[in-house]
């Protein structure tokens, strides 16, 4: 018979001798997660985080929470738009119409009543707070798609195949397979199967968009959990304080009596009152003490002493601040971004600076994969099957109006820009009858003639005569005159 291996114990010394312990037995329970991993019937893949509580962190930090609303809202949730894809084209009538329409059965439909642009923010918020977002697809007998819906993230579990997917809620299991998959998957067994027809077996597709993590090939990876730390950090500061306060901010007591025995009934005096002094902080309290014959070194002294240190006000804000800053740091929010102003060692602010790299960093990347993937998806030949046209979406305005009119009035005055140009830039129609298609200097007027040349003509014409007589007396007297004595 084989012996059973032992992975943990303790060998302790005792009045008996050495003794040795046997950890204590592992719990034959089930876990909570219901699904079955890549080793149970299932073939389910099992996240790298309980995704469960990844979504839990939301209601746990008020700062995690708007860093990812902010950034979902600055990524997804101004909409998006169709455009043409050559950069100066026009969306056809036909294209904006069968969008339209899709549009229309989208929010329409009765199993929900958020617009479009809710349910990609939706998904958003779920990239940024879970790790991945996804959408649902689903199609008409035809073929063609005609429902969107949200997924909430940490329902879904990825299969080891990559192509299928399970959602658990209630008892019940679900299935779908992976957008533009071929085959069709049942959606309460999980198999896959020939059958192409849509009467309830086959399961929807998903469209889902992981913030890649080099950990698993699965699922994606938040942001913010590099700074699990500091968000622990910020949770324990927040419960000290509490527990501070509730007690009326009295600090912590040792009671110490010296020189005779401690009483139950006296232990219990101390204790009563110590319970009692969270609602009375001023309460007073009375220790009798018996005295004893003899010097004050024999006499029974009671003195209190506190446990705990003056609270330092100033440490823990800078203890929050530097917590605040490393949540901030993860998650590549500027502090001004989500209503935090700091402001420099000088008296200045950066915040302008800091919000056009959170732009180009992280907002448009992210813009780019949400449109590249539902262009693909919704307007791909799987799709709408729109060739012409993109889905993109509204970008972040960062602009600074009062530098940028102080700019443009440079290049104008340059004659490096065109009046209609600018106007365009700020979202303006242009000037009617043409007059902003020219230069400065095309459209300043002739200038203005000289006053001293205006009276320069007259004084000559009424003189002319007398100038002329003038000349020939002058003529006339140099003749008379020799040369020498003119000199």
């Amino acid at each position: 018979m084989t012996r059973p291996t032992l992975t943990t114990l303790w060998i302790t010394d005792g009045p008996a001798g050495p003794r040795i312990r046997k950890a204590a037995s592992t719990s034959q329970q089930l876990a909570e997660d219901p699904f079955g991993y890549a080793d149970g019937e299932n073939g389910l893949v099992r996240p790298l985080y309980d995704l469960d509580d990844l979504a839990g962190m939301l209601e746990a930090n008020s700062l995690h929470a708007r860093c990812c609303r902010q950034k979902a809202t600055d990524v997804a949730g101004r909409g998006f738009s169709l455009r043409a894809r050559e950069t100066d084209g026009d969306v056809s009538d036909e294209a904006a119409s069968r969008w339209g329409e899709f549009v229309a059965e989208v929010e329409e439909d009765a199993r929900g009543d958020e617009s479009f642009k809710e349910r990609i923010d939706h998904a958003s918020q779920d990239f940024e707070s879970i790790g991945w977002g996804i959408l649902e697809i689903s199609r008409r007998v035809d073929g063609l798609i005609d429902g969107l819906w949200h997924v909430p993230a940490q329902t879904i579990r990825a299969h080891k195949d990559g192509r299928r997917f399970a959602q658990k809620r209630g008892g019940k299991t679900v299935w779908f397979k992976r957008f533009g998959v071929e085959g069709t998957v049942d959606r309460q067994a999980g198999g896959w199967s020939d059958r192409t027809s849509r009467d309830g077996f086959a399961g929807n597709e998903l469209i889902v968009v992981r913030n890649y993590t080099p950990r698993s090939d699965y699922y994606g990876l938040p942001d913010h959990v590099p700074a699990f730390a500091a968000m622990a950090g910020w949770r324990a500061q927040a419960e000290f304080n509490v527990r501070f306060f509730d007690n009326q901010a009295v600090p912590r007591y040792a009671v110490i009596v010296e020189g005779a025995d401690v009483s139950p009934d006296f232990e219990e005096r101390i204790l009563d009152h110590f319970r009692a002094i969270k609602g009375d902080p001023h309460r007073t309290i009375v220790i009798p003490v018996p005295g004893l014959p003899g010097d004050d070194a024999t006499q029974v002294k009671v003195r209190f002493e506190r446990l705990s240190v003056d609270i330092k006000d100033a440490s823990f804000r800078l203890y929050k601040q530097d917590n605040a800053l490393e949540i901030c740091i993860a998650h590549g929010v500027p502090p001004y971004r989500v209503g935090w102003p700091i402001v420099g060692s000088l008296g200045g602010s950066t915040a302008e600076e800091m919000t056009e790299i959170y732009n180009d960093s992280i907002v448009q990347p992210r813009q780019e994969t949400w449109e590249q993937r539902l262009t693909r998806a919704l307007l791909g030949r799987k799709g709408l099957a729109l060739a012409d046209v993109v889905l993109k979406a509204a970008e972040l305005d960062t602009r600074n109006e009062t530098r940028d009119v102080e700019k443009a009035k440079a290049l104008w005055e340059m004659d490096a820009l065109l009046p209609d140009e600018a106007r365009a830039f700020f979202g303006m129609d242009p000037f009617p009858e043409g007059r902003g298609s020219k230069t400065k200097s095309e459209s300043a007027p002739p200038p203005a003639p000289s006053p001293f040349g205006i009276v320069n003509d007259q004084v000559a014409k009424a003189w002319t005569s007398e100038v002329r007589e003038l000349t020939r007396i002058r003529k006339r007297l140099e003749s008379l005159v020799p040369a020498e004595e003119a000199a």
